[in-house]
């Protein structure tokens, strides 16, 4: 099991070796054990060529296309492809390393492999239940056995008060998974308490070697033809004592040969439970049929369990990591629809001061690269300008480089606008004013029912937790005029 756990690490450590002196792309600046990783995922990506390998390859490269206006597409692609094949890596290796040490934990056990004591808690602090496994001398297990270690014991004390109108719902509750008290094989449920009654009931056994206190059969003492034991329940009230007598008839179930070596080292388990009771510690047997035992404490092991979840959570962000670009696709319409009227409206105000269509993109480039030196947020529709306006510059047609700007913006009113800029280049200002104030009342009559179809699609949401806020008002009026009669 050990040697699963290691299985990724040791792959990582392999594949380390091999990628250790590759060169990460330049705007990867990560330090350290990241940046060992990120090495790790760049020699996986060319080796096993992820970007091919998946229909979702031209997608993801339209996404980054126009999320980041590069030139250079292979560069951000592959920069994007390590950093999710990375932090699968990451979460690969930390759930191998967490699940190794949970179950090199596990494996060295408590302090019973050492001591083969079992520690008892000082009065007060409650009895517990402790699994353990009994093995020979070579470490073959025998079977396993679970011993109840009462709390260290200093004086005794019971105070228990019952009442006897609880007698009929004891009868069921006793019976427990019994057909009737004439034949009873399972253990009885010997409660000290009833739901719905403010009793306790203290319990009185004549035979305590075939069952116990609190209901448990000790199948290896009842004969097989069946023993009756009374049990005699005293509930106590305020003082008074009513009491209910039970017969029962105890018989034995049939036992396989497992529960029977688990009956037999429960039995020596109790019996050293019962001779240290006032000791600190139960020194556990040594011995099972002439040969000699070992004990270990048995524990539930759910290393293998943190592995699969983190190889789960892996490669549900490998995924996850595609939808994070699909969203910021999303958002990028959402900004540039939102800021389309604003821009028009620019144009307009621009336009009609005299300023030719060039100059008004020169200017809008300048003022957003003044405004981003100042912190301030990313806006897409000005990064296709200052795209635009680099193409001018590099002496791009102006016509070519208006249709180009409405294609990048990868909307219908930005083609549109594109279009209108284009073909009316040679109209002059003048006849372009007209036709750009008639694009400005149209965008802004547009905005206007995307605001209301909004607005419409959030009362539709509103609706259900206001209909739940109606009804816990009606609750919190009705049922007090209810009590109230």
């Amino acid at each position: 099991m050990l040697f699963l756990y290691l299985i990724f690490p040791l792959g990582i450590f392999v594949l380390w070796i091999l990628a250790r002196k590759l060169e990460l792309p330049s705007d990867m600046e990560e330090t350290g054990l990241s940046r060992e990783f990120l090495k790790i995922a760049l020699y996986i990506f060319k080796k096993f060529k992820f970007k091919d390998r998946f229909s979702s390859g031209e997608k993801v490269r339209g996404y980054l296309r126009t999320l980041g206006n590069r030139k250079n597409v292979e560069k951000a692609e592959t920069e994007y492809y390590i950093r999710k094949i990375g932090i699968v890596l990451i979460m690969a290796v930390a759930g191998s390393i967490l699940s190794a040490l949970m179950y090199l934990s596990n494996m060295m056990g408590t302090d019973v492999n050492k001591t083969q004591k079992l520690i008892r808690k000082d009065y007060g602090e409650g009895e517990f239940t402790a699994k353990l496994i009994a093995s020979d001398t070579e470490g073959n297990e025998i079977g396993d056995a679970e011993i109840l270690v009462g709390e260290r014991l200093y004086t005794e004390s019971e105070a228990d008060e019952m009442f006897d109108e609880a007698c009929e719902a004891l009868l069921n509750t006793v019976l427990g998974d019994n057909e009737s008290f004439d034949h009873v094989t399972n253990n009885l449920n010997l409660v000290d308490k009833l739901e719905g009654y403010p009793f306790l009931i203290d319990w009185h056994i004549d035979n305590y070697e075939v069952i116990h206190f609190d209901g448990r059969l000790e199948e290896d003492n009842i004969p097989k033809e069946g023993t009756i034991v009374n049990l005699t329940a005293d509930f106590k009230y305020n003082g008074k004592i009513w009491e209910q007598q039970l017969p029962v008839r105890l018989f034995r179930r049939d036992m396989t040969p497992d529960e029977k070596i688990r009956s037999e080292l429960k039995k020596l388990l109790k019996k050293a439970e019962e001779n240290s009771v006032n000791s600190e510690y139960v020194e556990l047997p040594q011995s099972y049929n002439d040969e000699a035992i070992t004990w270990k404490e048995k524990i539930e092991d759910n290393s293998l369990v943190i592995l699969v979840i983190t190889l789960i959570g892996g490669a549900a962000s490998y995924v996850l990591k595609d939808k994070e670009l699909k969203k910021g696709i999303e958002n990028r319409e959402v900004q540039m629809l939102n800021d389309y009227p604003q821009l028009v409206s620019q144009l307009v105000l621009y336009l009609g001061a005299g300023m030719t269509m060039r100059n008004i993109f020169e200017k809008l480039a300048r003022d957003y690269m003044k405004k981003s030196s100042t912190g301030a947020g990313k806006r897409y529709v000005y990064e296709e300008i200052q795209v635009a306006v680099r193409e001018l510059s590099s002496g791009v047609s102006e016509a070519l480089v208006y249709e180009n700007f409405g294609l990048r913006c990868q909307n219908r009113q930005y083609t549109r606008l594109g279009t209108l800029l284009s073909q009316n280049l040679r109209k002059g200002n003048s006849e372009m004013l007209t036709i750009l104030q008639e694009e400005s009342q149209k965008a802004f009559e547009e905005k206007m029912d995307r605001v209301r179809k909004l607005g419409e699609e959030a009362g539709t949401k509103l609706l259900l937790p206001m209909i739940m806020m109606l009804v816990i008002v009606m609750v919190i009026i009705m049922i007090p005029a209810y009590l109230s009669f």
